[in-house]
């Protein structure tokens, strides 16, 4: 037989994003804010690109502006500002410190410098309302009609008539987002990002920076004000949040390059993170983006709108504002920034704002400083809902591999063979149908008949098994569940290798070739599948299938170790296992959320709370 290989590269790799940042501020006056900026002008926005930065390695985003009037300051007739966040092939970033800032919109800038000499927009959205002019260039602003540009714009009139100020030269935002949820932050496609731990009933776990506090503030005062800001979300969503403990993270929050899905909250920006003149604190998340579906459903489908899954959230607080040293301050602005690492945006960013549940929104963009703690507004919960529900959380499976056995003439057909059963899970609900998405056919077709998908060869070929943490295969197949609203993250399917059966005398018996040469010497040895050549119970097939020695009747499934708190079992990497628990040894209930070991070590730990002795067994998902 000729033998030979169909090695493809992985076509839906994750590709990691870097942290999004969001801002809350401190209540100011229009005159304050004029007077916190270096720079003030009318400007007309040109365009925009995004690059990586050469030192932090972040994605950022450069706008150039053309000048129309300037009321603090001298400008050039173009100008550049920079700000975090943008996109670069497939990673993504969002940061509300930057403003939205689409082509040919006319707003009024309120400018500051930093170090280096790049110009960013203080304190965010805030500091760039729109203008609405009659199609000038020049200083014919023609109608304002935002409260909040229009005290600014008064401001800065008053402040500076003659526009004296320091004299700038052109320096180098944020994506566009059309929203099909409404109060989320999402990317240039409209698609938000979501963690998805709460779907399997799992807490999202969170780590605590409290090198330095604001003044006066103790670490238990600090800790109880975190508690309590996670709680807000919690009570109006199915999340649950875990403490893990204090620690030093030794970097900015949004630059611990662990992608754990965890929340890192850091009482403190002793790492100069924070850059605006008056914002109390930032918070966001990183996502990822799949290149096989770039707009989303790898976060699952709430209502119908896809979601990129979060691979990590991050808070910052500014401990050295004043503000903060009201206890009920600081807690208010941890809620208000652990909604941005949940993906929301702010309700309002003008601070004229009419709309009174907007205003009083734990989302506004301006602390309230009123000791309302982590008190939501009328306006928070039907936002986060969005991404969160509350009784009825989308369905959830796990990625499977398929080791394909091919013969001669046709294809293997034998019972557990070039299949693999898929099954979905739902906190709320059994009733779950499935679908195949998408499917490639490089070596062979993809076919789903009720929940198992079964994959036929097109030809009689062997090509040996791919790494399988590269994620790569020879074909992919995605399933996706759904309990009839939403639906589960896109499940992928990889066929990893492609093995040859032509002996005895051409007829499969479902045991590749060089299986049977390994473990019985020769592949032209003939074998009963359904024997059991080491008299441990399992038929030759089935340790096949399970990975284990047909010719050693110790390599079995068998716990490894147990103790009170865990077992653990002999596993085969990527393959998919359901742990049990029964007092009776009879009537057996699930013990948990299903685990795919990456090793061969499998481990469960999160034991079902019971009063009795309980037994346990492993089962392997065929």
């Amino acid at each position: 037989m000729k033998r030979f290989f169909l090695l493809l590269a992985a076509t839906c790799v994750l590709v990691l994003a870097r942290p999004g940042h969001a801002l809350t501020v401190a209540p100011t006056t229009p005159d304050q804010r004029v007077q916190a900026a270096a720079a003030i002008c009318h400007a007309t926005v040109l365009g925009s690109e995004s690059f990586r930065h050469a030192t932090d390695g972040g994605i950022y985003t450069r706008t150039w502006l053309r000048v129309n009037e300037a009321f603090k300051g001298k400008f050039p007739t173009t100008i550049t500002v920079v700000h975090r966040g943008g996109r670069i092939g497939e990673e993504g970033e969002i940061s509300s410190d930057a403003p939205k800032l689409k082509v040919g919109e006319e707003r009024l800038f309120l400018l500051r410098q930093r170090a280096d000499g790049t110009l960013f927009v203080d304190n965010g959205a805030s500091g760039a309302p729109a203008l609405a002019s009659a199609g000038s260039t020049t200083k014919a602003i023609a109608t304002v009609t935002d409260p909040n540009a229009l005290a600014l714009l008064s401001a800065a009139r008053n402040r500076h008539p003659s526009a004296s100020g320091p004299d700038l030269t052109a320096q180098g935002a944020s994506l566009l987002a059309p929203m099909a949820v409404p109060g989320l932050a999402t990317n240039a496609a409209g698609v938000s990002r979501r963690f998805t731990a709460g779907d399997r009933g799992e807490p999202i776990e969170y780590l605590v920076d409290a090198d330095f506090l604001p003044a006066g503030v103790t670490q238990e005062q600090a800790l109880t004000a975190v508690s309590n800001a996670f709680q807000a979300w919690a009570n109006v969503t199915g999340l649950r949040f875990k403490f893990l403990g204090v620690t030093s993270f030794g970097v900015t929050a949004g630059n611990v390059n662990t992608n754990d899905g965890r929340i890192r909250i850091q009482l403190h920006d002793d790492y100069g993170s924070i850059s605006g003149s008056s914002t109390l604190g930032v918070g966001g998340n990183s996502f990822s983006i799949s290149g096989t579906f770039p707009n989303g459903g790898m976060g699952g489908n709430v209502n119908g709108n896809e979601f990129f899954p979060i691979l990590k959230g991050n808070v910052v607080m500014k401990h050295t504002r004043s503000s903060l040293e009201n206890l009920k301050t600081l807690e208010e602005v941890l809620c208000h920034e652990i909604g941005h690492v949940l993906s929301l945006e702010h309700s309002s960013e003008s601070s004229s704002e009419p709309e009174g549940p907007l205003r009083e929104a734990i989302m506004f963009f301006q602390a309230h400083a009123d000791d309302r703690g982590a008190t939501l507004g009328s306006y928070d919960p039907p936002v986060v809902q969005q991404a969160y529900p509350t009784n009825n959380t989308p369905p959830w499976s796990y990625d499977r591999v398929m080791d394909i056995v091919t013969q001669l003439n046709g294809a293997p057909n034998l019972t557990g063979i070039n299949q693999v059963e898929m099954r979905g899970y739902d906190l709320q609900s059994n009733n779950l149908t499935i679908s195949l998405v998408s499917s490639t056919t490089s070596a062979g077709a993809f076919s789903l008949q009720g929940n198992t998908l079964r994959f036929t060869p097109s030809g009689f070929f062997g090509a040996p098994r791919v790494d399988l943490g590269s994620g790569s295969a020879y074909d992919r197949a995605t399933i996706r569940f759904s309990d009839g609203t939403h639906g589960s993250p896109y499940i992928e399917v990889r066929v990893v290798s492609l093995l040859d059966d032509q002996n005895p005398g051409g007829a499969s018996d479902g045991l590749p070739d060089d299986w049977v040469a390994q473990y019985f010497g020769s592949a032209s040895f003939s074998i009963n599948p359904n024997a059991d050549a080491d008299g441990d119970g399992v038929s030759n097939l089935n340790e096949f299938r399970l990975g284990t020695n047909p010719t050693n009747a110790a390599s079995v499934l068998r716990f490894t170790s147990v103790s009170s708190t865990n077992v653990s079992w002999l596993a085969t990497p990527y393959e998919l296992y359901e742990v049990e628990a029964s007092s009776t040894l009879t009537n057996w209930f699930r013990a948990g959320n299903p685990v795919l070991p990456t090793t061969t070590n499998g481990s469960f730990t999160n034991f079902s709370a019971s009063s009795n002795r309980l037994f346990f067994r492993v089962l392997r998902v065929p």
